[in-house]
């Protein structure tokens, strides 16, 4: 009796353990599907699920410290598991505006080179891209790992957990929470033109100069010289420009530590 009392306490730990751990996997899971950084195109699906599944656990002890997960009605999970994705991606969504902002900006660029013709894969945001835009996301990538941006999102979705309880169904929306989304709208569009607009200048500038050429010089092909006159130009001002974009992303990312401050105010 007391063999079989024993494994039926084991059997309904482990049955407990993962339904908990099943209730934390969609707020993590939409997180990194929104933000741009562990896509299918260059992290194996085998390994994002296993860091998924990983961080499930690790927070479990923290989701569930003060409620047995059996305890949950079945028939609230779904309402659960919506709240979860919505949750999840607004972390991931705010965290990503600033991988799309140098995206757009070298989208401007390359739109104004002329070189948005040769598009390609860009594994890190799996979507096409320009070519400068799709070297400005693997800076942004490279500068999010490195400078301890990847752990600050850690910290605010695992932190996530203690403010907003799995077991609770319902937030505290209102047309106020809305403006967290715009105001990061016009971020990503601000700071887009804010990087792009150095070399729109030069761009315009060289564009006008060409234009006198073709003007006063008819017998100088002017179309064939644009192209890379233009696109060594704005790789050279992008370069010159890297300090100021280091500090925008720095400046983003440090300022998403206290995410979860602002969205407790907006959402609870």
């Amino acid at each position: 009796m007391a063999t079989q009392a024993m494994y039926n306490e084991a059997l309904n730990l482990v049955e407990t353990t993962l339904l908990g751990t099943a209730l934390c996997l969609p707020r993590i899971g939409a997180a990194f599907v929104v933000l741009p950084l562990l896509t299918q195109e260059s992290v194996p699906a085998l390994v994002r699920n296993s860091l998924f599944v990983s961080l499930a656990i690790m927070v479990y002890p923290i989701a569930f410290a003060t409620i047995d997960p059996g305890s949950i009605p079945s028939y609230i999970w779904p309402f659960i598991v919506l709240k979860e994705i919505f949750l999840g991606a607004c972390m991931g969504f705010l965290f990503g505006s600033i991988f799309w902002a140098l995206s757009i900006a070298g989208g401007i660029l390359d739109t104004q080179t002329g070189s948005n013709m040769a598009n390609a894969m860009d594994p890190i945001q799996g979507h096409q891209t320009t070519p400068t835009g799709l070297w400005l996301s693997r800076f942004a990538t490279w500068l999010f790992m490195v400078s301890g941006g990847f752990l600050i999102f850690l910290d605010v979705l695992l932190g996530s957990y203690k403010l907003w309880p799995i077991q609770e169904i319902l937030l505290n929306l209102s047309l106020h929470s809305a403006m967290i989304f715009i105001q990061e709208l016009e971020f990503i569009m601000t700071k887009a033109l804010m990087i792009a607009l150095p070399g729109m200048l030069v761009l315009a500038l060289v564009d006008l100069s060409l234009g006198l050429i073709n003007r006063f010089a008819q017998q100088i092909n002017v179309l064939s010289l644009s192209m890379p006159i233009k696109f060594w130009l704005s790789s050279f001002i992008l370069v010159i420009s890297l300090g100021a974009i280091v500090e925008v992303v720095l400046k983003k990312l440090f300022a998403n530590q206290e995410l979860l401050d602002v969205m407790a105010n907006l959402f609870s």
